[in-house]
């Protein structure tokens, strides 16, 4: 079965999202979607696959970087309201650091420790880094910066994604560019080991 068990919060992630939407969806099983010819049913699915793919793209396309010594951010700008659930996801993968993700006029912030997730919505992602590093700054004075560049870099390198060919093809150039992302192609195969 293609549509998850838990559905709902996905859909109630979508830009069009209405309550009118999700009083429909109300009740609803995934196997309901799944075999559905209703037009309603059918665009409640649409609407939820949407949200999938877009989770799924930015999950490859966001890239973080390091600022100071506890916090990596990126850019997203998704068409869904799903920047808390992505921030979440960079959250538990990069356990101990603070992830913020956003735009110009919206942000996301997570820490995950010990299993629990804290997490915030804000202003742009300038204005949250700047208050992040202002409050860094008081917490400590600032040592393993080698140590979060491991963490980032072992977060994003993947030595199987080679194939730049069926990378393109795979990953639509707007999706690249709501990421805030340009491709580079490594040709020569060179790695951060390469150059210590």
């Amino acid at each position: 079965m293609r549509v998850p068990q838990n559905f709902a919060v996905y859909l109630a992630l979508h830009r069009d999202c209405s309550s009118k939407i999700m009083k429909e969806a109300e009740g609803l099983l995934a196997r309901d979607l799944e075999l559905a010819t209703d037009q309603k049913l059918l665009g409640i699915r649409k609407m939820v696959f949407s949200v999938i793919s877009e989770l799924h793209r930015m999950k490859g396309f966001v890239r973080l970087r390091p600022q100071g010594d506890h916090v990596l951010y990126g850019y997203l700008k998704p068409r869904h309201d799903i920047g808390l659930m992505l921030c979440d996801h960079f959250s538990r993968r990069n356990q101990g650091f603070i992830i913020a993700l956003g735009n110009g006029s919206r942000s996301w912030v997570s820490l995950c420790r010990s299993g629990g997730i804290v997490h915030l919505s804000g202003r742009g992602l300038e204005e949250t880094l700047s208050s992040l590093s202002e409050r860094m700054e008081q917490v400590s004075e600032g040592s393993g910066v080698e140590g979060i560049w491991e963490v980032y870099y072992r977060s994003q390198y993947c030595p199987e994604r080679r194939n730049l060919q069926a990378f393109g093809r795979r990953m639509p150039e707007k999706a690249l560019r709501s990421a805030g992302l340009r491709l580079e192609k490594n040709r020569n195969g060179a790695t951060l080991d390469d150059f210590f």
